[in-house]
């Protein structure tokens, strides 16, 4: 029954608040490359890329948000370009929210280029466009709404009163980055720019609403270098607004190799911050060419659901493909 109160209480607060609403995004996001910055594309160590993600928000609040996304990124005409990068890739999220109340789907398709701006590729400066394709569908028979509270709860037999004209909304839209990298001798510093939902698309399921999705904006940097024979050192921050809603991270992680200088058995510690928000621990691992990496999110405010902290879980995993001859020249972590 709280389970119950609790998700109708949240969509509500969805419902009425959706012009501060924010993408679904990871406290992750350097695990999940194409969903942070288009500009990612094609820019990694090996032949292909693929990563997957999954968060579970608010656990133990009945698990009303719930997101998964899986991206896909590969390198072209790498004998033509020399040091330059065209990379092509492709990411499909979906995001379950209020116990599949209220759904949304996205596709998106990225082509990047990286152009080297020395002759030994140590900077590049990519630029990115993605289209994407996105839906979102309400199922308003799941939720109740002020009209259909009666002597003993809500009855969801009776009329919502609401003008519903539709319970799916489709649209096109189209986001780039930019992003700038330096990469030698396992020293690497990267910052980017990204700008989601260019168009502001309109999507509404009310007859009277003009509600658009508003852009997302975000900016982002990292850098990484050793520490030792065993060890590395990544920093990470990120800045994002959309709407009236901001985000502001900041971390770092630890790669350690109980075999020197092997790339193919690393183990990660890490913490961050989320300001004004909650603080996560980060654990991850990499074994061979596969990167695990879990996080938990712990809220620092007086925010409360049924009695206990707002707590969300999250994992990435990250396959690289590699050739045969080809070196790793940067651990993975980002």
């Amino acid at each position: 029954m709280i389970n119950s109160v609790i998700k109708y209480c949240l969509f509500g607060l969805f419902i009425c608040m959706r012009v501060s609403a924010q993408d679904p995004h990871y406290s992750q996001y350097f695990s999940s490359p194409l969903s942070l910055n288009p500009a990612f594309t094609g820019y990694y160590d090996g032949t292909h890329r693929l990563a997957t993600n999954f968060r579970n928000q608010w656990v133990g609040a009945g698990e009303p948000f719930t997101t998964a996304s899986a991206s896909f990124d590969t390198r072209v005409m790498r004998e033509k370009l020399g040091k330059n990068l065209l990379g092509l890739g492709a990411i499909v999220t979906t995001d379950r929210t209020a116990s599949g109340s209220y759904n949304s789907n996205y596709l998106a398709l990225s082509a990047a280029y990286h152009q080297a701006l020395d002759e030994d590729g140590t900077h590049h400066l990519g630029i990115d466009f993605q289209g994407s394709y996105g839906t979102r569908i309400l199922d308003y028979n799941k939720v109740s709404f002020n009209s259909q509270f009666a002597i003993r709860g809500f009855d969801l037999t009776l009329p919502n009163n609401e003008n519903f004209v539709t319970r799916r909304a489709n649209y096109m839209d189209f986001n780039f980055g930019l992003m700038y990298n330096y990469l030698k001798d396992r020293k690497r510093f990267y910052i980017g720019t990204s700008y989601y939902h260019v168009s502001q698309p309109s999507m509404t399921f009310l007859g009277n609403d003009p509600y658009t999705l508003p852009s997302r904006f975000t900016v982002h940097s990292g850098a990484s270098f050793l520490v030792g024979p065993q060890g590395e050192v990544f920093l990470s921050a990120q800045y994002m607004s959309q709407g009236a809603a901001t985000n502001q991270v900041v971390g770092l992680a630890y790669g350690y190799s109980p075999h020197e200088f092997n790339d193919d058995n690393v183990i990660y510690f890490g913490a961050f911050y989320r300001n004004k928000d909650a603080i996560y621990p980060y654990v991850g691992y990499l074994f061979n060419d596969l990167q695990i990496g879990v996080t938990y999110d712990i809220n620092v405010t007086n925010l409360q659901i049924s009695n206990s902290r707002n707590k969300s879980f999250e994992l990435s995993l990250i396959y690289h493909f590699f050739d045969a001859n080809e070196v790793r020249r940067v651990m993975p972590w980002y």
